[in-house]
């Protein structure tokens, strides 16, 4: 299976973004049809972005736990977890990875979302949105 990355051009058309997806898109037939799975590739700036909003966050707050630790908390906190059962029965609960490879943009777009929620819920009180965003840049 080969992967291509597209971009949407001005007629609405998507075309191959760089030479080597080139190369595999003129290998397919005129008129033959190909699956596609829609993903939106990870932005690195957007992603430091996210680790400058925790760093902001955890530099501000009073909890007693490891940057990693906070790190952890405030994913599930955002929702993004997984339970499973532990050996008693109990329900342990796992924040999900956000490695590029197990998250896509989409879905990281939503975590940010959601976890700037939560900084203001539980960590920047007093602070509005649009503070906080503005004080990220300090932290990149």
């Amino acid at each position: 299976m080969a992967k291509i990355t597209l971009i949407k051009n001005l007629n609405g058309l998507f075309v191959p973004a760089f030479e080597s997806d080139k190369e595999i898109a003129n290998k397919i037939k005129i008129n033959q049809a190909i699956q596609v799975n829609f993903t939106k590739p990870r932005n690195y700036l957007f992603h430091k972005k996210y680790f400058a909003l925790l760093n902001l966050a955890y530099s501000n707050s009073d909890y007693d736990m490891s940057f990693e630790d906070f790190r952890i908390e405030v994913i599930k906190r955002a929702g993004f977890y997984r339970t499973v059962k532990d050996f008693k029965g109990n329900k342990v609960y796992y924040a999900n990875s956000i490695s590029f490879a197990k998250m896509d943009n989409l879905e990281f777009e939503k975590l940010y979302s959601k976890t700037l929620d939560v900084i203001i819920k539980y960590v920047l009180k007093e602070n509005t949105k649009e503070e906080i965003i503005e004080n990220i840049v300090n932290f990149m």
